[in-house]
């Protein structure tokens, strides 16, 4: 019995491995296009950048790659067996189906394992890296960071938009101020605005020392908004100096889809101590601290605790704050994606070599596809409250062992 376990696993992992690859350099180039297009194309980021993102996409990537593959391997091979009646010699040799399902089951678990790895591991940091490549890119060059038809948000106090852009010509822009930043508003001389529009733009100098960008308006329109909210233009200029700030990014954003399972429950932890601060008392204390000239320590150090009470109170909300106790969940879940495949691609393969069409390898990628919908449908519930989000995320995974068995069922008789 090693002998044919080992026959069969030999294809497996051979099959397998060439569609991870190939899957893999589909899903390479789609982020690529996604994520440095503008960046390589638009603003002229320096091309070893590829590289840097390649090494980081590839891990993540196996997140999705390493489940098709694998179902794509348990179809062909089983297929094939069961085309060259291979499957037929090993059923009149008593064994049943389950048991020839046995290495596909065996390496199932164990690229399940693997993908547990990866999710909670390697593609998180992998997330994270590709996140602070593209950042990072734009932040050594502001420039990159204006892009048509997209808001510039990291420009300190202010939102830009531009309609289209040629190299460092801008048309059709429009800033408006960001609400409650505690930033210098770029147009404070002016009394202040809410919303400036200009024809078009170019982009100057960038002085990493001040991290300040110097832009040239042309044909601007200055806005204002009065009791009624209606906008009241305020003046016209045919050119006009724009000095923004662009400041550097200190604190990591609250996805958890970027956190390993310890750095979760690491920010869980932390938002528990940090919960029941109140961030206007910790604003009065850092005031005060600050009042206190012989005491420079301690006014850093109440600034540093006003910062980061702010941080979490502005970005653990309710629903963040499930999505972070139920991502350890969804991944678990999702992980077991080869598992279910394993089950379904046996019997599947045999019913399409048997008829000697493709109906049952159509079958099974469809199925895997609506696993995969499901996957995502059921990540809808970790908005819900309760312990309905950890039942829902299970259930694709129980639906599709049930669809498994019914077809282990139905293929009894076949081989």
């Amino acid at each position: 019995m090693k002998t044919l376990d080992r026959y069969i696993l030999r294809q497996l992992i051979a099959v397998t491995f060439l569609g991870v690859m190939s899957l893999t350099l589909l899903m390479l180039l789609g982020q690529l296009f996604k994520e440095l297009h503008s960046l390589l194309v638009e603003s002229g980021a320096p091309p070893t950048i590829v590289i840097d993102f390649i090494l980081q996409v590839i891990p993540f990537s196996l997140t999705f790659t390493v489940p098709w593959g694998f179902l794509t391997a348990v179809l062909l091979v089983y297929g094939r067996l069961a085309a060259d009646n291979e499957l037929t010699s090993m059923r009149m040799a008593g064994l049943s189906l389950w048991r020839l399902s046995m290495p596909a089951i065996g390496m199932g678990v164990a690229l399940s394992a693997l993908c547990y790895y990866i999710n909670i591991e390697v593609a998180p940091k992998g997330k994270q890296a590709m996140s602070d490549i593209v950042m990072n890119a734009a932040m050594d060059n502001p420039r990159n960071l204006i892009n048509a038809s997209q808001g510039a948000t990291k420009l300190d106090g202010i939102q830009l938009y531009t309609d289209n852009r040629s190299q460092d010509r801008l048309l059709g822009v429009h800033i408006y101020p960001l609400p409650k930043t505690g930033k210098k508003n770029p147009f404070a001389s002016m009394g202040g605005f809410s919303a400036a529009h200009a024809q078009s733009a170019v982009i100057g100098e960038f002085d990493r020392g001040t991290r300040i960008l110097e832009l040239t308006l042309y044909d601007v329109t200055i806005e204002q908004k009065d009791g009624n909210g209606r906008y009241i233009n305020m003046f016209n200029n045919k050119e006009m100096p724009l000095r923004v700030h662009i400041p550097i990014r200190t604190q990591r954003k609250m996805k958890p889809n970027r956190f390993t399972n310890a750095e979760i429950a690491a920010e869980l932890e932390h938002w528990e101590s940090v919960r029941p601060i109140d961030p206007k008392i910790m604003d009065r204390y850092a005031k005060a601290a600050s009042q206190q000239r012989l005491f420079p320590c301690a006014s850093n150090l109440w600034d540093a605790a006003y910062s980061d009470t702010k941080f979490y109170h502005s970005q653990m909300k309710t629903k963040n704050e499930r999505a972070f106790r139920t991502e350890g969940v969804q991944r678990a879940s999702f992980a077991c994606a080869c598992i279910v495949f394993s089950l379904i691609g046996v019997p599947l393969a045999i019913t399409a070599r048997r008829r000697d069409t493709s109906t049952g390898f159509a079958i099974g990628i469809l199925v895997a596809a609506l696993y995969f919908v499901a996957l995502v449908f059921c990540e809808t519930s970790r908005k819900s409250g309760g312990i309905t989000p950890y039942i829902v995320l299970w259930l694709p995974n129980v639906l599709g062992i049930a669809f498994a068995i019914w077809q282990h069922a139905k293929a009894k008789y076949r081989g």
